[in-house]
């Protein structure tokens, strides 16, 4: 065992023992584990809210997102008129446009490796302690593709499935509440953000 499993298997125990493996049930600890995994991705998007919060300037990459998107317009509107004066002039921007693109793009990525660590950690925490329960949580309904049956008993979602469903209903309201969405909601001629 290396130094990063000996880790996983410490953080997974106590998620272990509440949720213990029966071969007889595998599916005893599917209602608990539905609620550990909303639990992990809760936890994990605010580790990324809170690093997009403090770390990323959103309105200097709402105002470089702008400043692109009116170049990109001013560009499309001039080859649609067939105006290669105001075109050549647009294009002289271009490069000066992409570097500011490229920087509001970098800025973003600030947060990628405070996120991912963390991520990947709960995630093979989770792997770790849920490898003997066939699916995390209850499905209504059987989804192409993502839903488990076993032996005509109710649907169920896998870990991966389940954590997507948590990510996603939990992160978009997160991410209104702590305004790191705003700069993806702007329209090219607007001249403030949140």
């Amino acid at each position: 065992m290396s130094f990063i499993d000996d880790i996983i298997n410490f953080l997974a125990g106590p998620i272990q023992n509440a949720c213990p493996h029966d071969p007889l049930k595998p599916t005893a600890c599917t209602p608990l584990s539905a609620f550990i995994v909303l639990g992990a991705a809760l936890l994990l998007s605010l580790i990324a809210m809170l690093a997009n919060r403090f770390l990323v300037n959103y309105k200097m990459v709402a105002s470089y997102r702008r400043e692109y998107m009116n170049w990109m317009n001013a560009v499309r509107k001039a080859r649609k008129d067939g105006d290669e004066k105001q075109l050549d002039k647009l294009m002289k921007r271009q490069s000066a446009v992409m570097k500011m693109s490229s920087r509001a793009t970098l800025e973003q990525l600030k947060t990628y490796p405070i996120t991912i660590v963390p991520f990947y950690l709960i995630y093979a925490v989770l792997g770790q302690a849920l490898k003997y329960t066939p699916y995390t949580a209850y499905a209504p309904f059987l989804f192409p593709f993502a839903s488990i049956t076993q032996s005509g008993a109710a649907a169920g979602l896998p870990l991966f499935f389940w954590y997507l469903v948590c990510s996603f209903t939990i992160s978009i309201p997160l991410s209104r509440i702590f305004g790191v969405s705003a700069a993806f909601s702007m329209s090219p001629t607007t001249g403030d953000t949140k």
